[in-house]
Parts: structure tokens; C-alpha cells; sequence
């Protein structure tokens, strides 16, 4: 996006590394689809409680304060923990998130903050972008074609910036 204005070899160099950071992140969120969609063949299942047994994967319940969940590994002993104090449609969110950290980032553990549905770290976004796969079928989205961001968001219960995200890069 250049315009006009002469540019100093700082901004222009700037630019192009965001440039090439935007377009990798495209293409890490296509690879996300295509990592929900096989998980999701693999295990004939997008049920995120199905899948987290499948994985070998236990969820714990507890009283987690402000933080929704989290993924935990040690010693190959999988572990998610989902605050005890969730709606439903909030417990099935975060259990896809943290899902989405199992496969993906399976060496971190990164609480999910009740104050941080949207976030703009690099984990926290591909998680998210999980979930949403994870949670939001193909079939669902050409059925309602109608809907709007703002309706998906009601009907999901999840923000309309995971309802964004899902139709990022489709």
C-alpha cells in the first residue's frame, strides 16, 4: 500500500516485513482449516470433548478465577483445565481453544484470561482461529448464508471478532 510520499529505507523495508507477516499469517490460517478438517476425518468427530479424548487429552473442571482454561503438558501427560464457572457455549469455546493449543503450540501454556476473548499475541490467535473451525461447520455457515457477523456471534455466543475470524481466509 504505497502511496505518493517518499518514503526513508526504514519505513519502506517496515512495510514490506509487515507485508510478508500478513501474508504468512493467510497462510497459517489456511493451514489451521486444513489441521481442523483432518483432525475433525481423522476421529469422524468435531465434538471438541470427542476430539480431546481422542487425543488422549484430560479435561479438568475447577474454580480458575478470571482465567478461563488453559493446556498443560508434562512428562506426555496431556491435561486442559476449563473454569468450572462457564456458560456452556463459553466451556465449548474454551475447550476448542485449548484444543488448538494441544495441537498446535503443545509445548505452551498460555491461560486464557476471562478478559481476553480477543487478543493480538501470535498463540492466542491461532487458537482462537481453531476454535472457531472447530466450532463453526461449513455446513452451518451455508445454511445460514443469511446471517449476519452480528447473528453468528448470538447464535455461537462467542464474540463477533471469533465470528471474523472463522471467515477470514475461507
Amino acid at each position: 500500500n504505497k502511496d505518493c510520499k517518499d518514503h526513508s529505507e526504514e519505513e519502506v523495508h517496515a512495510e514490506e516485513i509487515q507485508e510478508r507477516l500478513i501474508m504468512a499469517m493467510g497462510r497459517y490460517i489456511m493451514s489451521i482449516r486444513e489441521t481442523v478438517k483432518r483432525l475433525c476425518l481423522k476421529y469422524d468427530t468435531m465434538n471438541p470433548y470427542e476430539l480431546a479424548r481422542c487425543l488422549g487429552i484430560d479435561v479438568i473442571y475447577q474454580e480458575l478465577g478470571q482465567v478461563r482454561g488453559y493446556y498443560f503438558c508434562q512428562n506426555r501427560i496431556k491435561l486442559i483445565y476449563i473454569n468450572n464457572n462457564l456458560a456452556d457455549y463459553i466451556e465449548r469455546f474454551v475447550l476448542s481453544h485449548e484444543l488448538g493449543h494441544a495441537v498446535m503450540h503443545p509445548k505452551s501454556c498460555t491461560p486464557f484470561l476471562q478478559t481476553t476473548f480477543w487478543s493480538v499475541n501470535r498463540l492466542e490467535i491461532e487458537a482462537n482461529k481453531f476454535a472457531s473451525e472447530l466450532i463453526i461447520p461449513d455446513s452451518d455457515l451455508q445454511e445460514h448464508w443469511e446471517y449476519t457477523i452480528s447473528e453468528f456471534s448470538m447464535f455461537y455466543g462467542v464474540p463477533k471478532e471469533i465470528i471474523e475470524l472463522r471467515f477470514k481466509d475461507m
